[in-house]
């Protein structure tokens, strides 16, 4: 699988689980503060952050394969995620996911999109390492990511993540 994706992120790039993150706002208040209020959704693996600060347009990529033939990508980060079954992973700007998840508890399905969504259906349930690959391309304001899912039977036991990574 590759999904390709153009994305305005506004500063920060999330990839999300539609199901965790309504389960996660139905009894919880969302907290504005960044990275505070985004890092226990990052811990429990219902999302994937990455501050974009070097260039707000991301070119993208969402894959399931080797890495083999991405040459000047470099290795940023690696997060848990966990995909429910039936789960939809969302591509989604920092206004974006604040306004579903602080309007619309969540429910991204309340959400009205102003630009097209990005989404990713048919993805295989249960926990995966996201490894998210990055670079800049000389005399353009495009950012460009891989976000590499390799799926695991269970979290890979990283410490709890405490800030969100940042190219």
């Amino acid at each position: 699988m590759v999904i390709d994706f153009e994305k305005e992120t506004e500063g920060v790039l999330v990839l999300c689980s539609k199901i965790g993150l309504q389960k996660y706002f139905a009894d919880k208040e969302f907290d504005y503060t960044f990275p505070e209020g985004i890092l226990p959704l990052v811990n429990l693996g219902i999302v994937v952050a990455l501050v974009t600060e070097s260039g707000d347009e991301v070119k993208g990529k969402i894959i399931d394969e080797a890495m083999n033939e991405y040459k000047g990508y470099r290795l940023l980060g690696q997060q848990n995620l966990f995909i429910e079954e039936e789960d939809e992973l969302y591509v989604l700007s920092h206004s974006e996911f604040t306004q579903i998840c602080s309007n619309n508890k969540g429910a991204i399905d309340s959400f009205s999109f102003w630009n097209d969504k990005i989404m990713v259906k048919g993805i295989r349930a249960g926990w995966a390492i996201v490894f998210t690959h990055v670079k800049m391309r000389k005399n353009s304001s495009f950012m460009r990511t891989i976000t590499q899912l390799i799926y695991t039977k269970q979290p890979f036991p990283y410490g709890e993540i405490d800030d969100i990574p940042a190219f």
